[in-house]
């Protein structure tokens, strides 16, 4: 071996050690890319499951909402659908109360097209004729606006203890009523009953 190629055997020695410095340096480059790559990947799976985690409550809370109103919609729905009646126990006393106004006259009339309404003013329409009133009706009748609850309608002011008797009635029953004046009405009373409120 001459001096020359072993001078070329040292400068390929010498550009393959730069090689070898360079795939070391382009390889740990690499790793702290690879490294770098890896937290942001990780960082946006975070993000991602954070948006993904909120979209879910958010869901889940306007699921929530709406459960929570179907569940009121049907509570009015089955307290509605929940047939008013006077107690078997209170009817006597009832009876016992309004037989002071024995032979006063009443009228009694049910929203049409309301089964529970019809039923509850044929009950009290009993309820009347067994304490001696003459009572007419049971009437359906039609308003424009659906009538809730009872209306107790007075033919004039002097009609008022009737009035306020049936009123305590329906109240410690855990019956709205409300009261108005009808100067044309013939009878004393009359009772309005509309769809449970």
């Amino acid at each position: 071996m001459n001096l020359q190629e072993l001078q070329l055997l040292v400068k390929l020695g010498s550009v393959l050690q730069w090689f070898a410095i360079i795939f070391v340096f382009l390889a740990g480059t690499l790793q702290v890319s690879k490294f770098a790559i890896d937290r942001k990947v990780d960082g946006i799976k975070e993000q991602i499951v954070r948006n993904k985690t909120e979209e879910y409550e958010q869901t889940i809370g306007q699921l929530k909402k709406r459960i929570e109103a179907q569940v009121e919609e049907l509570k009015t729905v089955l307290v509605q659908e929940e047939s008013r009646t006077i107690p078997k126990h209170v009817i006597p006393k009832v009876i016992s109360e309004l037989s002071k106004f024995k032979g006063a006259s009443v009228l009694v009339n049910s929203l049409r097209g309301d089964g529970e309404a019809l039923a509850f003013a044929k009950e009290i329409k009993w309820i009347f004729e067994e304490a001696g009133w003459t009572v007419n009706g049971v009437t359906e009748v039609q308003y424009g606006p659906p009538v809730k609850n009872i209306v107790i309608i007075l033919k004039d002011p002097a009609q008022k203890s009737k009035a306020n008797y049936l009123f305590s009635v329906f109240k410690a029953l855990h019956f709205e009523s409300s009261a108005q004046l009808n100067k044309n009405q013939r009878e004393e009373l009359g009772l309005l009953i509309g769809r449970r409120g």
